[in-house]
C-alpha cells in the first residue's frame, strides 16, 4: 500500500499492511533523530522512519521569528514578550528538557462590554499567502494530507483568561459569544481558503482544541454542548463538501464527549492520552471503535521517559494489536515525544511498528 492507501484503509475500518505511522515530536528529539540516522539537508526523517501523513500550511505573509506557541508571534515587546496574532502574550523559557513557549500575557482580560470588542484588532485570513497549496499538497499526494486548525475554546480563553471565560460563560453568557464567535469567523474563513487552494489535493482537516486534562473535561459536558459543540458542528459542516476526514485534537480525558464528536462527524480521535481519565485504549476500541478511528497512544507521561526498550516495544505491539484489530488506528506518541524521552526508546516505536531496524 501507499502511505495515502494505508491511511485510508484504516479510517475506513479496514486492516492495512501494516500498522499506520503518525510523528510529532519537540524539535530537539527531531534533531537528536536526524543526527542519529544520518539525516542530511533534502532528506526525510518522516520517510526515513515509515511516517504516512504529513500537513501542509499556508505561508505567513510578514513572519517576524520562528519562535511561537501556535500562531504566528506578529510583535516582541522590549521585555521579551512575544505577542502572537491575537495578541496573546508568551515568553520563551529554556528548561533543562526542552525549549517551550509559555503563556504569559492575556489581552481581554479586562474586557468589559462586548462594545468593546468592536476595536480590537482581530488577525485576518487576509494576512496568509495559500498560493503554494496545492502544490505542496499534490508533491506529497502519495501521503495522507492533512490541514491544522486552531480551536475555539483554546484561543477565547488565551484572550480572556481561563477563570474569566469559564465565568463569562456562566454568568455572562453574551460575552462568552461574542470572543467565540470573533474566534470561529477567523477559524473558518483561513480554513475555507486552505482547502479551496488544495482543490482537492487535501485528505483530511485536523481540529485543535484541548477541552480536557488529566482528570477530565475542563468544562462541564452541558456547557461544552451548549457553547462549543453547536460552535465544531459549523466548522465541520463547512469542511465536509471537500471531502475530507476530520480529526479532532484533544489531550486528556475527553471521554464524556465522545458520542457527541462521534455524532458531529470526527472520524479521527488525537492523541489518545492513555494513562487520563476514562482513555484506556482497550475500552476506548470496544465502544468506538466501530465509528472512530485512534491516532496516538503510546504514553508519553510514563512509559517513554522512564521504560526500558523491551518495556515500550511490548506496549506498541500491544497498542497496535487492540487499537488496530480490524484497521481503526494511526500509530504515534499520546503527545509530541517530549525532550526527556530516551532516543532509544523513540526509536523503538517506529522499529516496532515497521518490523525492522532504522
Amino acid at each position: 500500500m501507499t502511505s495515502k492507501q494505508r491511511v485510508r484503509a484504516s479510517i475506513a475500518h479496514q486492516q492495512p499492511d501494516r500498522v499506520a505511522i503518525d510523528y510529532y515530536a519537540r524539535g530537539e528529539i527531531t534533531q537528536r533523530l536526524c543526527e542519529h540516522l544520518g539525516i542530511s539537508d533534502g532528506e526525510s526523517l518522516e520517510q526515513k522512519i515509515g511516517v504516512d501523513v504529513t500537513c501542509v500550511h499556508p505561508i505567513f505573509k510578514s513572519l517576524l521569528t520562528p519562535r511561537c506557541y501556535a500562531d504566528p508571534t506578529v510583535e516582541i515587546t522590549p521585555d521579551g514578550l512575544h505577542r502572537d496574532i491575537w495578541g496573546v502574550g508568551f515568553r520563551a523559557n529554556q528548561t533543562e528538557v526542552g525549549f517551550y513557549m509559555d503563556l504569559a500575557d492575556y489581552p481581554l482580560r479586562d474586557l468589559g462590554s462586548v462594545a468593546e470588542l468592536d476595536d480590537y484588532p482581530w488577525p485576518t485570513a487576509d494576512s496568509w499567502d495559500y498560493s503554494q497549496v496545492r502544490a505542496e499538497a499534490e508533491g506529497k499526494s502519495h501521503l495522507w494530507v492533512y490541514i491544522h486548525s486552531r480551536g475555539i475554546f483554546e484561543i477565547s480563553w488565551f484572550l480572556r483568561g481561563f477563570d474569566n471565560l469559564l465565568s463569562d460563560m456562566a454568568a455572562a453568557p453574551e460575552r462568552a459569544n461574542a470572543v467565540m464567535d470573533r474566534v470561529q469567523e477567523y477559524l473558518m474563513e483561513r480554513t475555507r481558503r486552505v482547502l479551496e487552494a488544495g482543490q482537492g489535493a487535501i485528505d483530511m482537516v485536523e481540529y485543535n482544541d484541548d477541552v480536557a486534562a488529566q482528570n477530565g473535561l475542563l468544562l462541564s459536558p452541558r456547557m461544552w454542548r451548549e457553547f462549543l459543540k453547536p460552535r465544531i458542528a459549523a466548522f465541520i459542516r463547512m469542511c465536509k463538501p471537500y471531502d475530507v476526514k476530520i480529526k479532532y485534537h484533544c489531550c486528556g480525558g475527553l471521554r464524556p464527549i465522545i458520542p457527541d464528536l462521534i455524532d458531529l462527524g470526527v472520524d479521527v480521535l488525537n492523541p489518545v492520552q492513555v494513562l487520563a481519565a476514562g482513555m484506556e485504549p482497550a475500552a476506548l476500541k470496544r465502544e468506538f471503535g466501530e465509528r472512530l478511528t485512534f491516532n496516538g497512544g503510546v504514553d508519553t507521561q510514563q512509559l517513554l521517559p522512564n521504560a526500558s526498550r523491551d518495556e515500550v516495544v511490548a506496549r506498541t505491539r500491544w497498542l497496535v494489536d487492540t487499537l488496530g484489530a480490524g484497521g481503526g488506528y494511526i500509530l504515534g506518541p499520546s503527545h509530541a515525544f517530549q525532550a526527556d524521552v530516551p532516543l532509544e526508546n523513540v526509536l523503538a516505536v517506529y522499529e516496532t511498528a515497521l518490523g525492522r531496524k532504522l
